[in-house]
Protein backbone atom coordinates (compact mmCIF):
# COMPACT_ATOMS: atom_id res chain seq x y z
CA UNK A 1 0.00 0.00 0.00
CA UNK A 2 3.02 1.97 0.51
CA UNK A 3 4.18 1.94 -2.23
CA UNK A 4 1.30 2.40 -4.34
CA UNK A 5 1.19 5.95 -2.36
CA UNK A 6 4.34 6.88 -3.70
CA UNK A 7 3.66 5.61 -7.40
CA UNK A 8 0.39 7.99 -6.84
CA UNK A 9 2.85 10.88 -5.30
CA UNK A 10 5.21 10.07 -8.14
CA UNK A 11 2.26 10.84 -10.68
CA UNK A 12 1.34 14.32 -9.09
CA UNK A 13 5.10 15.22 -9.03
CA UNK A 14 5.49 14.66 -12.59
CA UNK A 15 2.37 16.51 -13.87
CA UNK A 16 3.39 19.33 -11.39
CA UNK A 17 6.42 19.82 -13.62
CA UNK A 18 4.49 19.92 -16.99
CA UNK A 19 3.82 23.24 -18.05
CA UNK A 20 0.96 21.92 -20.51
CA UNK A 21 -0.90 20.44 -17.46
CA UNK A 22 -0.44 23.55 -15.21
CA UNK A 23 -1.91 26.03 -18.53
CA UNK A 24 -4.74 23.71 -18.44
CA UNK A 25 -5.19 23.81 -14.89
CA UNK A 26 -5.12 27.22 -14.90
CA UNK A 27 -7.72 27.25 -17.22
CA UNK A 28 -10.15 25.11 -15.40
CA UNK A 29 -9.10 24.95 -11.40
CA UNK A 30 -12.05 22.81 -10.17
CA UNK A 31 -13.18 23.83 -6.49
CA UNK A 32 -10.36 26.68 -4.82
CA UNK A 33 -10.86 26.74 -1.31
CA UNK A 34 -11.07 30.37 -0.15
CA UNK A 35 -8.42 29.90 3.12
CA UNK A 36 -5.81 26.89 3.19
CA UNK A 37 -3.06 25.78 5.68
CA UNK A 38 -0.47 23.87 5.52
CA UNK A 39 2.34 22.88 7.51
CA UNK A 40 5.54 20.74 7.43
CA UNK A 41 7.86 19.39 10.45
CA UNK A 42 10.11 16.40 10.81
CA UNK A 43 10.12 13.54 13.59
CA UNK A 44 13.50 11.25 14.01
CA UNK A 45 13.12 7.37 12.91
CA UNK A 46 15.52 4.88 13.87
CA UNK A 47 17.12 2.99 11.05
CA UNK A 48 18.72 -0.24 11.37
CA UNK A 49 21.23 -1.46 8.57
CA UNK A 50 21.17 -4.85 8.08
CA UNK A 51 24.62 -6.50 7.28
CA UNK A 52 25.37 -6.81 3.61
CA UNK A 53 26.31 -10.94 2.62
CA UNK A 54 29.63 -11.89 3.58
CA UNK A 55 29.95 -8.99 6.13
CA UNK A 56 29.51 -9.90 9.78
CA UNK A 57 28.17 -6.38 11.27
CA UNK A 58 26.32 -4.05 9.80
CA UNK A 59 26.86 -0.31 10.06
CA UNK A 60 25.50 1.59 13.25
CA UNK A 61 21.83 2.54 13.98
CA UNK A 62 21.11 5.71 12.37
CA UNK A 63 18.55 8.46 13.16
CA UNK A 64 16.61 9.83 10.21
CA UNK A 65 14.71 12.52 9.95
CA UNK A 66 10.92 11.52 8.53
CA UNK A 67 9.36 14.71 6.72
CA UNK A 68 5.54 14.99 7.46
CA UNK A 69 3.41 17.96 5.28
CA UNK A 70 -0.33 18.58 5.87
CA UNK A 71 -2.88 20.49 3.95
CA UNK A 72 -5.86 21.02 5.91
CA UNK A 73 -9.07 23.92 6.49
CA UNK A 74 -9.81 25.32 9.64
CA UNK A 75 -12.87 26.09 11.36
CA UNK A 76 -14.54 27.35 14.24
CA UNK A 77 -15.24 25.20 17.36
CA UNK A 78 -18.87 26.54 18.86
CA UNK A 79 -19.09 26.69 22.91
CA UNK A 80 -21.03 23.82 23.10
CA UNK A 81 -17.93 21.38 21.57
CA UNK A 82 -15.25 23.31 23.24
CA UNK A 83 -13.34 20.42 25.79
CA UNK A 84 -11.83 22.06 28.79
CA UNK A 85 -8.45 23.28 27.02
CA UNK A 86 -10.24 24.97 24.60
CA UNK A 87 -12.33 26.79 27.04
CA UNK A 88 -9.33 28.20 28.58
CA UNK A 89 -8.05 29.30 25.35
CA UNK A 90 -11.21 30.54 24.86
CA UNK A 91 -10.87 33.44 27.58
CA UNK A 92 -7.52 34.47 25.97
CA UNK A 93 -8.29 33.85 22.24
CA UNK A 94 -10.81 35.43 20.41
CA UNK A 95 -11.93 32.24 18.34
CA UNK A 96 -11.03 28.53 19.21
CA UNK A 97 -10.28 27.05 15.38
CA UNK A 98 -9.65 23.49 14.79
CA UNK A 99 -8.46 21.81 11.70
CA UNK A 100 -10.20 19.77 9.40
CA UNK A 101 -10.13 17.71 6.02
CA UNK A 102 -6.08 16.91 6.95
CA UNK A 103 -4.35 15.75 3.72
CA UNK A 104 -0.84 14.00 5.09
CA UNK A 105 2.23 13.86 2.93
CA UNK A 106 5.53 12.18 4.49
CA UNK A 107 9.11 11.11 2.95
CA UNK A 108 12.71 10.48 4.27
CA UNK A 109 14.34 12.97 1.72
CA UNK A 110 16.62 15.86 1.46
CA UNK A 111 14.52 19.50 1.58
CA UNK A 112 15.23 19.95 -2.38
CA UNK A 113 13.36 16.22 -2.98
CA UNK A 114 10.61 16.99 -0.34
CA UNK A 115 9.58 20.19 -1.95
CA UNK A 116 8.94 18.41 -5.04
CA UNK A 117 6.40 17.08 -3.24
CA UNK A 118 5.03 20.16 -1.45
CA UNK A 119 4.68 21.69 -4.52
CA UNK A 120 2.81 18.61 -6.00
CA UNK A 121 0.43 18.14 -3.54
CA UNK A 122 -0.19 21.62 -3.49
CA UNK A 123 -1.20 22.05 -6.78
CA UNK A 124 -3.25 18.41 -6.26
CA UNK A 125 -5.07 20.58 -3.69
CA UNK A 126 -5.06 23.97 -5.60
CA UNK A 127 -3.38 25.68 -2.55
CA UNK A 128 -1.48 27.65 -5.05
CA UNK A 129 -4.46 29.30 -6.37
CA UNK A 130 -6.02 29.53 -2.67
CA UNK A 131 -6.47 33.30 -2.33
CA UNK A 132 -5.46 33.23 1.75
CA UNK A 133 -2.67 30.47 1.53
CA UNK A 134 -1.11 30.56 5.67
CA UNK A 135 1.67 28.12 6.91
CA UNK A 136 2.45 27.20 10.06
CA UNK A 137 5.68 25.31 11.38
CA UNK A 138 8.46 26.02 13.90
CA UNK A 139 11.83 28.02 13.86
CA UNK A 140 13.51 25.00 11.35
CA UNK A 141 15.01 26.71 8.41
CA UNK A 142 14.13 24.02 5.74
CA UNK A 143 10.42 24.77 6.29
CA UNK A 144 10.61 28.13 5.39
CA UNK A 145 12.71 28.28 3.18
CA UNK A 146 10.63 25.66 0.88
CA UNK A 147 7.49 27.81 1.57
CA UNK A 148 9.55 30.66 0.17
CA UNK A 149 10.63 28.81 -2.99
CA UNK A 150 7.09 27.26 -3.54
CA UNK A 151 4.81 29.31 -2.36
CA UNK A 152 6.20 33.28 -2.39
CA UNK A 153 2.37 34.34 -1.83
CA UNK A 154 2.07 32.54 1.90
CA UNK A 155 1.55 34.16 5.15
CA UNK A 156 4.26 32.63 7.19
CA UNK A 157 3.38 32.29 11.02
CA UNK A 158 5.94 30.85 13.57
CA UNK A 159 3.99 28.52 15.88
CA UNK A 160 2.95 30.77 19.23
CA UNK A 161 3.69 27.77 21.80
CA UNK A 162 7.53 27.34 20.07
CA UNK A 163 7.88 31.13 20.44
CA UNK A 164 6.39 31.16 23.91
CA UNK A 165 8.69 28.14 24.75
CA UNK A 166 11.69 29.64 23.79
CA UNK A 167 11.00 32.60 26.07
CA UNK A 168 10.22 30.16 29.10
CA UNK A 169 14.17 28.91 28.32
CA UNK A 170 15.54 32.54 28.40
CA UNK A 171 13.44 32.93 31.86
CA UNK A 172 14.71 29.64 33.37
CA UNK A 173 18.25 30.36 32.19
CA UNK A 174 18.70 34.20 33.14
CA UNK A 175 17.06 34.42 37.08
CA UNK A 176 17.72 32.50 39.38
CA UNK A 177 14.89 34.41 41.74
CA UNK A 178 11.46 32.89 40.98
CA UNK A 179 9.82 36.42 41.41
CA UNK A 180 11.86 37.98 38.76
CA UNK A 181 11.74 35.43 36.56
CA UNK A 182 7.75 35.58 36.75
CA UNK A 183 7.69 38.69 36.16
CA UNK A 184 10.17 39.09 33.17
CA UNK A 185 8.23 36.11 31.48
CA UNK A 186 4.67 37.81 32.21
CA UNK A 187 5.89 41.09 30.63
CA UNK A 188 7.99 39.45 27.78
CA UNK A 189 4.78 37.35 26.18
CA UNK A 190 2.61 39.89 26.63
CA UNK A 191 4.68 41.66 24.34
CA UNK A 192 5.13 39.02 21.94
CA UNK A 193 1.25 38.22 22.31
CA UNK A 194 0.81 41.51 20.53
CA UNK A 195 3.10 41.25 18.11
CA UNK A 196 5.51 43.58 19.63
CA UNK A 197 8.68 41.44 18.48
CA UNK A 198 11.23 44.31 18.74
CA UNK A 199 10.23 44.65 22.39
CA UNK A 200 10.72 41.04 22.79
CA UNK A 201 14.29 41.15 21.28
CA UNK A 202 15.03 44.06 23.11
CA UNK A 203 14.57 42.13 26.52
CA UNK A 204 16.50 39.24 25.37
CA UNK A 205 19.66 41.36 24.43
CA UNK A 206 19.53 42.86 27.70
CA UNK A 207 20.36 39.76 28.96
CA UNK A 208 22.36 38.36 26.40
CA UNK A 209 25.45 39.64 27.67
CA UNK A 210 25.59 36.88 30.66
CA UNK A 211 23.31 34.46 29.45
CA UNK A 212 23.68 32.17 26.25
CA UNK A 213 20.49 31.44 25.67
CA UNK A 214 19.64 34.96 25.63
CA UNK A 215 21.50 35.62 22.85
CA UNK A 216 20.47 32.45 20.92
CA UNK A 217 16.83 33.70 21.62
CA UNK A 218 18.00 37.06 20.25
CA UNK A 219 18.65 35.50 16.59
CA UNK A 220 15.86 33.10 16.76
CA UNK A 221 13.52 36.25 17.11
CA UNK A 222 15.42 38.43 14.61
CA UNK A 223 14.90 35.48 11.66
CA UNK A 224 11.23 35.04 12.34
CA UNK A 225 9.85 38.59 13.61
CA UNK A 226 7.25 38.70 10.70
CA UNK A 227 6.17 35.75 11.40
CA UNK A 228 5.40 36.75 15.33
CA UNK A 229 2.99 39.54 14.65
CA UNK A 230 0.74 37.81 16.24
CA UNK A 231 -2.18 40.42 16.75
CA UNK A 232 -2.27 40.77 13.21
CA UNK A 233 -2.62 37.12 12.51
CA UNK A 234 -5.27 36.87 15.35
CA UNK A 235 -6.83 39.92 14.31
CA UNK A 236 -7.37 38.19 10.47
CA UNK A 237 -8.45 34.99 12.26
CA UNK A 238 -5.98 32.68 11.52
CA UNK A 239 -4.96 29.70 13.53
CA UNK A 240 -1.34 30.48 15.29
CA UNK A 241 -0.48 27.20 16.31
CA UNK A 242 1.19 23.87 14.59
CA UNK A 243 -0.32 21.47 16.13
CA UNK A 244 -2.06 19.75 13.72
CA UNK A 245 1.42 19.16 12.17
CA UNK A 246 2.68 17.86 15.42
CA UNK A 247 -0.31 15.45 15.94
CA UNK A 248 0.82 14.59 12.27
CA UNK A 249 4.22 13.51 13.73
CA UNK A 250 2.53 11.72 16.47
CA UNK A 251 0.32 9.87 14.77
CA UNK A 252 2.38 8.95 11.59
CA UNK A 253 6.18 8.61 13.02
CA UNK A 254 5.61 8.07 16.88
CA UNK A 255 2.82 5.89 16.65
CA UNK A 256 3.39 3.38 14.11
CA UNK A 257 6.82 3.43 13.64
CA UNK A 258 8.37 3.83 16.84
CA UNK A 259 6.73 0.74 18.64
CA UNK A 260 8.81 -1.24 20.93
CA UNK A 261 11.47 -3.94 19.27
CA UNK A 262 10.39 -2.19 15.75
CA UNK A 263 13.34 -2.24 13.37
CA UNK A 264 13.40 -0.43 10.10
CA UNK A 265 15.19 -0.02 6.98
CA UNK A 266 14.39 3.11 5.02
CA UNK A 267 12.23 1.67 2.59
CA UNK A 268 9.86 -0.27 5.35
CA UNK A 269 10.20 2.85 6.99
CA UNK A 270 8.66 5.07 4.59
CA UNK A 271 5.98 2.85 2.78
CA UNK A 272 4.79 2.06 6.06
CA UNK A 273 4.82 5.74 6.88
CA UNK A 274 3.22 6.38 3.26
CA UNK A 275 0.52 4.02 4.08
CA UNK A 276 -0.22 5.52 7.34
CA UNK A 277 -0.57 9.16 6.04
CA UNK A 278 -3.27 7.41 3.28
CA UNK A 279 -5.29 5.74 5.90
CA UNK A 280 -5.45 9.22 7.92
CA UNK A 281 -6.00 11.46 5.04
CA UNK A 282 -8.92 9.21 4.25
CA UNK A 283 -7.61 7.90 1.05
CA UNK A 284 -7.26 4.41 1.63
CA UNK A 285 -10.07 3.10 -0.28
CA UNK A 286 -8.71 4.76 -3.57
CA UNK A 287 -5.13 3.21 -2.88
CA UNK A 288 -7.31 -0.24 -2.24
CA UNK A 289 -8.84 0.06 -5.81
CA UNK A 290 -5.74 0.50 -7.29
CA UNK A 291 -4.43 -2.44 -5.27
CA UNK A 292 -7.48 -4.49 -6.89
CA UNK A 293 -6.98 -3.76 -10.32
CA UNK A 294 -3.46 -5.81 -10.31
CA UNK A 295 -2.62 -8.86 -11.50
CA UNK A 296 -3.43 -12.26 -9.30
CA UNK A 297 -0.87 -14.95 -9.62
CA UNK A 298 -2.77 -17.94 -9.93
Amino acid sequence: MGVLQEQQEEILIQSSQDEKYLQERQRDPGPVIPRMYGSMDAAKVRIEPRPKKGEEKAEHEDWRDMKVLCWYEVENVSPAQRSTRQRQKALRELDVLRAKNMRYFCDIAESDEFGKLLWATGCAVNADLSPELIFLGDGAVWIWNLVSKYFSHAVQIVDWYHAEENLEKVANAAFSDLALRAAWLESTKQALWDGLVEEVISDCQRLSASCEVARKAVHYFQTNAERMRYNLFRSAGYMIGSGTIESACKQIVSQRLKLPGAQWTVDGAVYTAKARSAWLSGSWSSLCQSRSALPLAI
